[in-house]
């Protein structure tokens, strides 16, 4: 089975545009989605990484069925089909013990980061059983799914749920051919992450700086890690090298989870 149309969630900047980067210039047609206006600008930046390259863009909010079902089906309309899904679009919600935070942002975190990621695989899993060509959908989970974090109850949740929406679809959709993975990246160069860091310094009291520096320390590779890491690895998912693999998280994070 050829790979060659794929759409990606979260695309405007950070890991999702590294992601649809590498797709475009490994060979792939891409549609890229974001709830910024600002996909437009990256889907045409991409569209001259290789020769012949097609992509699109459509913004709007993940959490939306509506927008996520329209999304799906002018994709298929421009390329005439999919064949893998990307699912990148995230926040990282409120910094809060649990008693402190409030249902609503509990809510919104998981709206994104998990009914989001349902809702985009449900509709591009019914255009790949209709095609009858198998496919690939990767979630992309976190570290901070793996394991504990207090103060962070939304965002952990959200991508533990990932964890199992990834297994149940690998299940549900294997007799179709439809492959389904979770990347769980740890520690990223990405605005959100530094975000956090920088909150985090703030309530410590030290320089973002010293913040950055004690996290680079623990980590075994000693670096944080990119978008061209997980690009990297979902490179590898899409290709024949990985057509034996489905329902599995494989951790990016430098050594710094070993599972």
């Amino acid at each position: 089975m050829n790979l060659e149309r794929a759409i990606v969630t979260g695309a405007a900047r950070g890991l999702g545009e590294a992601i649809a980067r590498r797709l475009v210039r490994d060979g792939f047609d891409v549609a890229l989605l974001d709830v910024s206006p600002s996909v437009k600008d990256t889907a045409d930046r991409l569209a001259g990484v290789r020769e012949g390259a097609r992509t699109c863009a459509f913004v709007g909010d993940v959490a939306d069925e509506s927008f996520c079902d329209e999304a799906v089906r002018l994709t298929v309309a421009e390329f005439g089909g999919v064949e893998a899904l990307v699912n990148n679009a995230g926040i990282g919600g409120p910094a809060s013990p649990s008693v402190e935070t409030l249902v609503a942002d509990f809510r919104r975190v998981l709206d994104v980061n998990l009914v989001g990621a349902f809702i985009m695989s449900r509709a591009v899993a019914r255009v790949m059983i209709d095609q009858a060509t198998g496919g690939l959908i990767v979630n992309i989970g976190s570290i901070f799914g793996q394991q504990a974090i207090a103060g962070d109850a939304a965002y952990a949740v959200s991508k533990a749920g990932i964890g199992l929406l990834t297994q149940t679809l690998a299940l549900e959709l294997a007799p179709s051919g439809i492959r389904v993975n979770t990347i769980a990246p740890g520690n990223m160069a990405t605005d959100m992450h530094f975000d956090h860091l920088r909150s985090l310094a703030r309530e410590r009291g030290v320089a973002f700086e010293t913040e950055v520096e004690e996290v680079r320390r623990a980590i075994p590779l000693g670096r944080h890690g990119t978008g061209d890491d997980v690009a990297g690895a979902i490179a590898w998912l899409v290709s024949s090298d990985a057509a034996y693999v489905t329902g599995q998280t494989i951790g990016v994070n430098g050594g710094v989870l070993l599972s």
